[in-house]
């Protein structure tokens, strides 16, 4: 039987982060050269995530209590 030897390679989360940013921009880029969307509508559904996250984040720090 042969062996198979894994290789595992350690990616940082830094570099994951980096092109993650990458991969967005060039997406954006796209969408805006070929007039998919506009800035406008870019702008927008930014500002609409973020308060979503901002939403999100607001309820995840409220304190549930239990009655036991």
């Amino acid at each position: 039987m042969a062996e198979s030897i894994n290789q595992v390679t350690s990616i940082s989360a830094g570099e994951v982060l980096k092109t993650e940013i990458i991969v967005n921009q060039a997406l954006i880029d796209i969408l805006l050269a070929k007039q998919i969307i506009s800035e406008e509508e870019l702008v927008n559904s930014i500002r609409k995530i973020r308060q979503e996250q901002m939403e999100m984040l607001n309820e995840s720090r409220k304190i549930v209590s239990f009655n036991r």
